[in-house]
């Protein structure tokens, strides 16, 4: 079934983000609102051809203990990594990257069936990426298009 369009929501994002003048802020309300179009996720920053974990949403509160926790090369063979060299989205299931469990391990993800990594890019190179993925819930809806 199509994912219910939520333009409400989506002007009241973009309207947060704008208003926001620092990149903590700006990314705070990012990773905030993102929880209207997806209902698990977490964001990482790249530091230094490394994922660095920042922030989660939806999740449990063990996950946003060990968000901070989680470090591994861009360079692996993961769906993020994957999304910051396509410098676009990616969608794919557990199991077909192993690396994977670099994050879903310590977030306590599991193995979901649909996974989606959104990278942010800027100034034409990826700085960092969204994850989202459908929780527990497998009915759930994902409005991508938003996110």
């Amino acid at each position: 079934p199509p994912v219910e369009v939520k333009y409400d929501a989506i002007r009241d994002a973009v309207d947060d983000i704008s208003s926001k003048d620092s990149q903590s802020a700006i990314l705070k309300a990012l990773v905030h609102h993102a929880a209207n179009f997806a209902p698990r996720g977490a964001f990482f920053i790249i530091k230094s051809e490394y994922f660095s974990g920042w922030k989660v949403f939806g999740a449990n509160e063990e996950a946003e203990n060990s968000i901070r926790d989680i470090h591994f090369p861009v360079s692996s063979d993961t769906i993020l990594g994957a999304a910051v060299a396509a410098r676009s989205s990616v969608d794919n299931s557990a199991g077909n990257r192993p690396v994977d469990s670099a994050f879903l391990n310590p977030l306590q993800f599991g193995e979901p069936d649909k996974m989606h990594a959104i990278p942010l890019v800027a100034r034409g190179r990826g700085v960092a990426v969204l994850y989202a993925d459908h929780g527990t819930e497998s009915d759930s809806e994902i409005n991508k298009e938003a996110l």
